[in-house]
């Protein structure tokens, strides 16, 4: 797990430079522990030792283990890159092949398989998480329904949320479940259309 994108340094405190280094080398270490042993049995002191850093250049970054967990985390997710307007159904599926893209390769399932056990594994863990990345990007989409319910093309009682979290439990059954034999393409717009029929109005 060393191939993710670091944001630039941030400045502490102190109004010192953090060390991109050292960031990724705790944040590499993070993932990595994550994946070999789970998020129950790490301990700072292991990261540290991982990572080939001190205790202190950790706690001088994050407050405790759950904050580095969580923003560690962060590097797993994939981008939504939201399309330009047009049909609505062009535009889901545009956005499920961006995602798919992405993450439909060894490593971003690696990433993908990661990220659903590191949550599941850990109630407050799975909770921050959700309130800082799983439910902006859930917002995202909303948004994007939104518009359209505003142009009365979906149904008054549509669930707009709640459609948003079926498209993105959808694309990840298709990355994480299905064999990669299968065709992906005409299963997303299989999918979109199931899901677009139910909630478009008469």
């Amino acid at each position: 797990m060393d191939s993710h994108k670091m944001t630039p340094p941030k400045q502490n405190s102190q109004g010192r430079p953090r060390s991109s280094d050292v960031d990724k080398r705790i944040i590499d270490a993070t993932l990595t522990l994550l994946s070999e042993i789970g998020a129950e049995k790490i301990s700072i002191e292991s990261i540290a030792t991982k990572a080939k850093v001190g205790k202190s250049s950790i706690y001088r970054r994050w407050n405790n283990k759950d904050d580095l967990i969580i923003e560690a985390l962060g590097y797993l997710k994939p981008e939504m890159n939201m399309p330009a307007h047009g049909e609505l159904d062009q535009v889901l599926y545009e956005l499920s092949q961006n995602f798919t893209k992405q993450m439909n390769n060894p490593l971003g399932k690696q990433m993908l398989s990661l990220l659903i056990s590191t949550l599941s594994s850990d109630s407050q863990i799975a909770e921050t998480y959700w309130e800082n990345h799983s439910l902006p990007k859930t917002k995202e989409i909303s948004k994007i329904l939104l518009e359209y319910s505003g142009q009365d093309q979906l149904r008054d009682d549509t669930d707009i949320d709640l459609v948003s979290e079926l498209l993105i439990g959808f694309i990840i059954y298709q990355l994480l479940l299905k064999p990669t034999t299968r065709d992906m393409e005409s299963s997303l717009k299989a999918g979109i259309d199931m899901v677009l029929n139910g909630i478009k109005a008469n």
